[in-house]
């Protein structure tokens, strides 16, 4: 994905991967970029961002815990290197959140965060497909 590609991104059922708890998330996801991404470009007040943010990386936390069991569960084989990559994504997450509460002017956070969503979509729609292929039958 590039540019201006991941606003245009919608959920599509495609990305599933047959564990309610973990799609409910992911698709929960698609509409938290696009909020994220509205909220930076408007005139929201910066506290309302701020606390966008710390309920998003709370949020982000607690899907990475839950996908992780699930790779346990199914005995996903790479669920060290998804984890790893899991552990990436909120440290980025982490920093562009960092930004933006140190942030005078919120338009100039807009760069990073579209970079950061950009790659947590990106995961969902690459990386997480991969653990479907491990789903069993009943699930999928």
């Amino acid at each position: 994905m590039s540019g201006n590609a991941l606003w245009q991104y919608r959920w599509s059922d495609d990305f599933a991967l047959g564990d309610p708890t973990v799609d409910g998330q992911h698709r929960a996801f698609f509409e938290e970029a696009a909020a994220l991404r509205a909220a930076l470009a408007s005139d929201e007040p910066k506290e309302c961002i701020v606390a966008y943010c710390a309920a998003f990386v709370a949020n982000l936390r607690a899907h990475f815990a839950d996908e992780e069991r699930l790779m346990g569960r199914i005995g996903f084989p790479a669920q060290n290197i998804h984890r790893q990559e899991h552990q990436r994504l909120l440290a980025r997450t982490e920093e562009v959140v960092a930004e933006i509460h140190a942030a005078d002017c919120l338009i100039d956070c807009l760069l990073g965060a579209h970079a950061l969503m950009e790659a947590l979509v990106e995961h969902v729609t690459n990386q997480d497909m991969r653990i479907k292929a491990f789903m069993p039958r009943q699930c999928a």
